[in-house]
């Protein structure tokens, strides 16, 4: 027969713990992803133009690289133009950018990044190729880029929203918990 102490207590800090760093994570996410990062169509701006130069990013360190990692992006210029371009790797028809970026065309950005001195972010872009080219020119659409990041920030706000719940809930735990092992020492002592 297994004797177990009348008085026996179990932690409760690791309910507190969790409780913390799921709640300062989840209200990092809905923090971050309660605006949206894409702007109106109408503050857009278009350039046009022969793409020039062509080459990959790494998101992380800002370094040139020839991998194709998930925190990449594709960063161009114009013929004639100083504006650098960026194309994140999140966004739809990366891979197709890569292999197909060349000619001419015509891209949109948002018309208030202009001018900072960082790459402009492409959110939207067409391609125009020659009549005898092998391969058909692509085509990114403003609304496949807005809808594929709003997809992406309504899964973050909601995963940031069931860290938040898990917080309370874990928090909870921890007070009743607190609650309860106080009173069932009070009793043992009388």
């Amino acid at each position: 027969m297994l004797m177990t102490p009348v008085n026996e207590r179990r932690s409760v800090w690791p309910y507190f713990a969790v409780s913390l760093s799921s709640g300062v994570v989840g209200a990092a996410l809905l923090f971050y992803n309660l605006g949206s990062n894409v702007p109106a169509e109408e503050a857009l701006h278009k350039f046009s133009g022969t793409v020039d130069k062509l080459f990959i990013m790494d998101d992380l360190s800002g370094v040139q690289t020839g991998f194709m990692k998930p925190m990449n992006s594709i960063h161009f210029t114009l013929e004639g133009g100083e504006e650098e371009f960026r194309y994140p790797s999140s966004w739809p028809g990366y891979t197709k950018i890569y292999e197909q970026l060349s000619f001419h065309v015509d891209v949109w950005v948002r018309r208030s990044d202009i001018g900072n001195g960082e790459p402009l972010v492409v959110f939207r872009l067409e391609q125009e190729v020659p009549k005898n080219w092998i391969v058909a020119p692509f085509s990114i659409s403003y609304e496949k880029i807005a809808e594929s990041q709003n997809r992406k920030r309504y899964s973050y706000l909601q995963l940031g929203a069931i860290l938040l719940a898990c917080s309370a809930g874990f928090l909870l735990i921890a007070v009743l918990l607190g609650i309860w092992y106080r009173r069932k020492n009070k009793a043992t002592l009388q």
